[in-house]
């Protein structure tokens, strides 16, 4: 057997290994399943020559001609499918077409008629059409390397462009000189580098082709070492002893590999792949790093000094979860600052794609926006807003931050040295990292949780104690003040009545103030159940229409008919009737009062969710800027009368349900307070299913009709000016 027919025997093994696992992978992907074709085809032809050279029979011959037919469309279509629309359309594709269905047609005379595949002018004719068709499949490459603007790329495509061209080459060369086998190598060697560049979604340095080959080529010399050395000393009579040396040196192979593998590859990238080493070298330490921080606020100096110090991103940025879940927080960047803030409504699309695949990156994006059909506009259109999503946050790409199913926080990267910065295997290291940032997220939130309770408990104890002390002096200071009033049939000095007087309100007010700071610091004990919110609200509304001044204002409800919460009435009715109270008293002068119940579709975390949303707007002298962000601060407050503790106590209750609070005011024009309280997503698909068709129209208790909720800020633009934050 010649060494021609032996190297056609590898290459039909290779080709098939290599249009295997490129298949197996991920076939759903239009150029791996072109590219496994196309590789299967090359290995079917190789098989046809080594069957043709080693058993000398002219059907194997034919067939291997045959095969060869379909090599160019082949190759053509994976070029066009690989670079997606940058590849512009097919050059002569009919013209290949054409040739292909003519040299089938031709085969086929010549099989069962006359032979004129033996003959010159046919093999020479039938040589032309194929390696024409292969270089203009390298034509694609050609085409994408002048129109690229990024030299990084252009340096990649050309390796690819070369290879091809050799490639081709070569085995034209091969076809016309006996006993080369120069073509079959680089026909071995570009699948492998095609195989690699597709799998890992990114054109490969040759430097990295080359630490890959250097990595397998070393396995397969050990391999064959090992297989040599149990050769040599077993006889032709021995077979029973080769299957066991055999099966000996396959164990010693499936041991020694992994570690040998990660030895020769840590070497490699030592030696070759500088960058890389150091960055898996950082990251390593600091995950182990991670692990010792329990403060959320150090996460990101610790994490952005680390990549940093890599020297392999020019920008990063941390955004972490706003505690309602409305929005994702720039926390820390290096580079120039990207956007603020994500809003979890705004850019749903990219932070539901980030949940569901933890790592985008801008190139992914962009390869599979190529492959869509034109038709598929509303696909192409979302994937357009993702990308939108990461240039406002500087990202090439993003990696999701995640604890029990819920996005955290995002972690973004890029350099912009290079395109293509991150390879796979660097992606899936920068993956871990994110990994730990949301384990310390996580443990970092149960650590507050458990500060939080021991500041409430001794909380508790210092109020239950100062409570005590301070109620029995105003019992008998109010006492001593109330029996020194005289009755109404004696006479007394008008001023000594007066002060008597504040002496027994400013008793009350202290003993009020005190119930109040004992309510705020009393650990939670409510009982949820499912319950109708808007019957709640009636209720409290009637309460309201007994406080003085109800009269001057004229009050509206939209109730809409919505799901139930699962929450405790008593406490709701607290917080309700503190929020309406409050809106009494800023229209001294009078006013309307509306108050709306709907349902909010938002984006929790990361995830789809469903907000039972009641709104409180009044018309009265609303809150100065200056004063939002202390709106929810113990002891804050404008009133002469007031104690500072009313919105403190409601924020809280409504954070034990789950939900939030926001305001939004403008001086002059008054303010709407907005609670959100979380809808279980049993209860929502239960109410969907049965309001199936038009939605109710909301109940009415005033001719009053509802404007617009939304009020201008300061600068005339309508947003949100206040939103609780956690004490």
């Amino acid at each position: 057997m010649n060494i021609q027919a032996l190297s056609a025997l590898v290459a039909t093994i290779v080709g098939c290994a290599i249009g295997g696992s490129v298949f197996l992978r991920e076939t759903r992907r239009g150029a791996h399943a072109v590219f496994a074709t196309f590789a299967f085809n090359i290995a079917l032809h190789y098989l046809f020559v080594f069957l043709w050279l080693g058993l000398e029979i002219e059907f194997f011959d034919w067939a291997a001609m045959l095969v060869a037919v379909s090599l160019p469309a082949t190759a053509q279509r994976f070029f066009q499918a690989f670079l997606g629309d940058d590849a512009g359309p097919p050059p002569l594709s009919k013209s290949t077409v054409v040739g292909a269905v003519a040299f089938y047609l031709a085969f086929c005379f010549s099989r069962f008629i006359d032979p004129i595949h033996q003959s010159i002018w046919f093999r020479f004719s039938f040589g032309t059409y194929v390696f024409t068709g292969l270089y203009l499949s390298v034509y694609y490459l050609y085409r994408r390397y002048c129109a690229t603007p990024s030299r990084v790329e252009k340096i990649r495509l050309r390796y690819l462009l070369i290879g091809g061209v050799a490639t081709i080459s070569t085995a034209l060369l091969q076809s016309f000189v006996d006993n080369v086998t120069l073509g079959t190598i680089f026909v071995i060697v570009y699948l492998y580098f095609l195989s690699q560049t597709l799998v890992r979604y990114r054109l490969l340095d040759l430097n990295e082709l080359l630490g890959r080959m250097v990595v397998l080529g070393a396995l397969v010399v050990i391999v064959t070492l090992i297989y040599v050395v149990l050769l040599i000393w077993v006889s032709p009579e021995q077979h029973g002893l080769f299957f066991f040396n055999t099966l000996v040196a396959s164990t010693a192979i499936l041991i020694l590999f992994d570690p040998l593998r990660a030895r020769v590859e840590a070497v490699v990238n030592r030696w070759m792949f500088q960058e890389k080493y150091e960055l898996s070298r950082r990251v390593h330490n600091l995950r182990s790093d991670l692990m010792n921080v329990i403060d959320a606020r150090g996460i990101g100096p610790k994490v952005l000094s680390a990549l940093e110090d890599s020297r392999r991103v020019t920008h990063a940025s941390l955004y972490f979860v706003d505690p309602d879940g409305s929005g994702y927080e720039l926390a820390a960047h290096i580079g120039p600052k990207p956007e603020g803030r994500l809003d979890a409504v705004g850019h749903r699309g990219f932070l539901e794609r980030l949940r569901r695949y933890t790592v985008l990156t801008v190139e992914g994006i962009e390869q599979e926006m190529a492959t869509l059909r034109p038709a598929r506009s509303e696909e192409r259109e979302s994937l357009g807003l993702i990308l939108r999503a990461m240039d406002l946050m500087n990202a090439s790409v993003a990696l999701a931050i995640s604890g029990e199913d819920q996005l955290l926080g995002i972690l973004v990267l890029r350099d912009e040295r290079l395109r293509e910065a991150f390879s796979s295997d660097e992606i899936e290291l920068l993956r871990g990292v994110a990994a730990s940032i949301g384990v310390t997220l996580q443990n970092s939130q149960v650590y507050e949780r458990m500060k939080e309770r021991e500041r409430l408990a001794a909380l508790g104890q210092m109020a239950a104690g100062l409570a005590h002390e301070i109620r029995n002096p105003l019992g008998s200071i109010k006492g001593a003040a109330q029996y020194l009033l005289p009755s109404a049939d004696q006479s007394i000095d008008p001023s000594s009545r007066e002060f008597l007087n504040i002496i027994v309100e400013e008793v009350d007010r202290l003993n009020k103030t005190v119930s109040q700071f004992l309510d705020y610091a009393r650990p939670y004990r409510g009982e949820q159940k499912p319950l109708d919110v808007n019957q709640v609200l009636r209720k409290t509304l009637t309460l309201l229409e007994k406080e003085e001044g109800a009269s001057r204002i004229e009050i509206s409800s939209h109730l809409a008919d919505l799901p139930p919460v699962r929450a405790d009435a008593e406490q709701l009715r607290q917080v309700f009737l503190n929020l309406l109270i409050n809106a009494l008293q800023s229209m001294p002068q009078g006013g309307k009062l509306q108050v709306s119940t709907t349902l909010r579709r938002a984006t929790r975390r990361g995830a789809a969710a469903a907000f039972f949303e009641v709104r409180v707007k009044d018309t009265g002298n609303g809150i100065p800027p200056e004063n939002l962000k202390d709106l929810f601060v113990p002891f804050f407050t404008t009133k002469d009368q007031g104690t500072g503790l009313g919105l403190p106590i409601s924020q809280r209750i409504i954070e034990n349900h789950g939900g939030t609070i926001e305001v939004r005011s403008r001086v002059g024009a008054g303010s709407t307070f907005t609670v959100l309280l979380p809808v279980e997503a049993d209860s929502y698909a239960g109410f969907m299913e049965s309001h199936k068709g038009p939605p109710p129209m909301p109940e009415r208790r005033t001719p009053l009709s509802m404007p617009s909720l939304e009020i201008p800020g300061p600068t005339g633009q309508t947003g949100r000016y206040g939103r609780y934050k956690p004490l």
